[in-house]
Formats: C-alpha cells, structure tokens, sequence
C-alpha cells in the first residue's frame, strides 16, 4: 500500500496542473472576485505571460502523469506554486485552499524525489 502513495500524488499532481491548464487555455477560468486581483490577472493576460504560465504548467502536469522528468517538473512548477500562493494570500483569499492542496502536494511529490533534491541545498557544488 506505501508503495502506491508517491505515485498517487505524482499523478494527482500532474492531473491538477494539466486541468489547470486545459481551463485557462480554455478560457474556462472564473475571474477573481477583487478588483485588484482582477487587474493583476488582467495584466498578465494582456502581457502574454499568463499563455507562458499555462503552457509551463501543462507541460510539467504531463510529465508528472507519465512519470517522465518529475524532478525537473517539480523544479519547474515550484515557482509558479509560490506565485499562486502569494496572489491567494495577498489578493483572493477565497482561493487560498487550492494553493495550500498544491504546496502539500508539491511537498509530497518532493519528499519522494528527496535524494535527487538534496544536492540542490548544498551550500558548495561538488564539481564531478
């Protein structure tokens, strides 16, 4: 049963993201609430950035199911989780249960690729 926990959140992972993605290509996504929040995703899309951000995250949601590059997709997807926590935090609270399911998951995904991570925290790069 233990062995089919990282997979679980692996796949779970991906499929979040690639959903994510899909509805935002879409154009399915409900804007936020609050005018500020509205703006600021206003100006994303308007900027392009927002189409990049989605790309991103349909990319690493695929990689994530098919089990292909995690690390590199959790690498990926670490800053944008960071951004949609801080535009939860700071501008739509109402959102905020999506982006702590997202770092949860994304912590789980990361504690089962730990030996592949913790040569990231090393102060001194070892050069081979």
């Amino acid at each position: 049963m233990k062995k089919y926990i990282p997979t679980t959140v692996r796949v779970l992972t991906g499929l979040m993201f690639t959903g994510s993605a899909i509805a935002g290509m879409m154009g399915k996504v409900p804007p936020p609430e609050p005018e500020a929040a509205q703006a600021f995703m206003g100006v994303l899309f308007s900027s392009g950035l927002l189409y990049v951000v989605k790309v991103l995250e349909l990319l690493c949601g695929l990689a994530l199911i098919s089990g292909f590059f995690v690390p590199l997709a959790l690498l990926v997807l670490a800053p944008i989780i960071v951004n949609i926590a801080f535009f939860h935090v700071a501008l739509d609270p109402s959102g905020l249960m999506v982006a702590v399911v997202l770092a949860v998951l994304w912590v789980g995904n990361a504690v089962a690729h730990r030996s592949l991570f913790l040569p990231l925290l090393q102060a001194r790069a070892r050069v081979v």
